[in-house]
């Protein structure tokens, strides 16, 4: 028995270092992808910086494209750009072999599916509307290409400057990178593909929200500005009520907000239930039920709930942008070195998993992306150095409306609680996760939807354990779960400016969802 056990241990130890094993190798080959990546990626900005520096029809045809906004933000995608006829009738690839050979070309093109120009929006003022590519000739730099903790910047194929990580340029500037936004769908399809080809078949959006219709229905393309200027200190918005505590988190919103958000029925819960500390303002709004009126049958296709509004906290955004401390993660810790790179990444991707689950069996998932500018989340403050060079001096969070519908909360055969997690994206390769919600249900219900009583009755509630298995990006920002329940308060009371409304919240994330009212 003894000679068992110890021959099972031994299986035991030799099984973790195999797995251990694995994982290491797993993440050598992933760093030397990485390495192979990044290096191909500042070859391609030595080479676009000598184009675009004594080329004004380069300059010309980067800035139009990046105002059409072909994905939603201001990125050339360059596979799609690349046989097309510039203004000095080369195509974008042949002014790029002006400039290097073909070899050369087609071994970073192999290398790098995903290869976009990106135009940023700095705090000097420069952005894709402000550039004036006549008079100004920008640099050009590698996205996430660190060395020692600072970036370098290539003007006609030299190194001109570096910035430390914690920096942000306000110099024109251009942005190599892959875009996080689209995937591909068959890599060896695509490599068979040469110079001149349709492509665009394989390629795909990682989400709708992601690809610009006026673009796919021939809309005037030019015309598809966006105002994405960063000011020094940004105006705040009315959704100022941004309360970081050990115990809540709330919203103030105005009357304006309310009613544009389709959550005044919330006030009126609140008011039926004043008198109650302990009250579900649901109960009302699903069911209309009340102090004195404890039967009703449910609201079907009246309400649904929403996500209206999302604020991301200090920590989030250092999260999102900043060094990953993991030490055994180099994959991230090379990728974002110390910085806030928003600036070199334009909007944020991010995305919303929302499970609960269902009496029948089905486990209930949800899952939308949302793009958001960093304007919308934050004010910025700047400090400038050396008359070119800026840092973040401040972070000062705000809710940014986000509309996200989910789904009407029959409480009957839906569970009590939901949970909502919150990414930011950052690449486009993918994995399934499992996850287990376990929750409760009520029981206090009749024939025909009528719920008998306030909150769970006299009946005894039930719980249920569900697994639910999704696809996650591969490299992700995870920015946690938030737990709502069906019973939590909705409008907390009157404030100085409107009302104030509870939200759910953990350390990075605060939102509100409460039920929209959609007939």
């Amino acid at each position: 028995m003894k000679r068992e056990f110890i021959a099972i241990a031994v299986f035991s130890v030799c099984l973790q270092s195999c797995v251990k094993d694995e994982i290491k190798s797993s993440k050598i080959d992933q760093v030397e992808s990485f390495a192979y990546e990044n290096a191909a990626k500042e070859k391609f900005a030595i080479i676009l910086s000598k184009a675009v520096s004594s080329n004004q029809s380069m300059r010309n045809f980067i800035q139009e494209e990046a105002l059409k906004m072909m994905d939603n933000d201001y990125d050339v995608f360059y596979p799609f750009i690349k046989d097309e006829i510039l203004d000095n009738n080369l195509s974008f690839r042949d002014n790029l072999l002006k400039v290097t050979d073909q070899e050369t070309l087609n071994r970073i093109e192999g290398q790098l599916p995903l290869l976009t120009i990106y135009v940023p929006t700095l705090p000097s003022g420069f952005s894709p509307e402000t550039w004036t590519p006549r008079d100004e000739i920008p640099a050009v730099v590698a996205e996430g290409n660190y060395k020692n903790n600072e970036l370098p910047f290539f003007q006609n194929g030299e190194e001109k400057i570096k910035i430390k990580a914690n920096q942000i340029p306000g110099f024109p500037t251009l942005v190599v990178k892959s875009n996080e936004r689209i995937a591909v769908k068959n890599r060896a399809l695509l490599a068979s593909s040469g110079s001149g080809q349709n492509v665009k078949g394989n390629y795909q959006f990682i989400s709708s929200e992601f690809e610009n219709k006026e673009i796919r229905s021939g809309v005037a393309k030019a015309a598809n500005k966006r105002d994405l200027n960063i000011s020094k200190k940004a105006n705040s918005t009315s959704l100022s009520g941004v309360s970081w505590g050990e115990r809540k988190t709330t919203i103030d919103l105005d009357l304006y907000n309310i009613v544009t958000s389709g959550i005044f029925h919330t006030i009126t819960a609140y008011k039926e239930f004043e008198n109650q500390s302990d009250a579900w303002h649901r109960d009302y709004i699903y069911y209309r039920l009340q102090p004195n009126s404890t039967e009703g049958k449910f609201q079907r296709g009246l309400y649904r709930e929403f996500i209206h509004y999302l604020s991301i906290s200090e920590s989030g955004f250092n999260l999102m942008t900043n060094t990953n401390s993991d030490p055994d993660d180099p994959i991230l810790s090379q990728s974002k070195v110390g910085s806030p790179n928003f600036w070199s990444d334009g909007y944020f991707e991010l995305r919303f998993d929302v499970i609960s689950n269902a009496k029948d069996g089905v486990g209930e998932r949800f899952t939308d992306i949302k793009s958001i500018k960093p304007q919308d989340l934050f004010d910025i403050e700047y400090g400038i150095v050396g008359g070119s060079v800026y840092y973040i001096k401040k972070i000062t969070p705000k809710f940014a409306k986000v509309d996200i519908p989910l789904q009407e909360w029959d409480l009957e055969n839906l569970t009590y609680g939901w949970k909502i997690s919150v990414s930011e994206l950052d690449q486009a390769s993918t994995s399934t996760v499992s996850t287990t919600n376990t929750s409760k249900f009520a029981t206090n219900f009749g024939l025909d939807n009528i719920k008998k009583g306030l909150k769970f009755g006299a009946s005894a509630e039930i719980s249920s354990s569900k697994t639910h298995s999704y696809t996650v990006q591969n490299v992700t920002d995870e920015l946690g779960d938030v737990l709502v329940y069906f019973g939590d308060k909705l409008c907390l009371g009157k404030s100085p400016t409107g009302y104030l409304f509870n939200t759910v919240y953990n350390s990075n994330i605060s939102m509100l969802v409460a039920p929209k009212e959609i007939k």
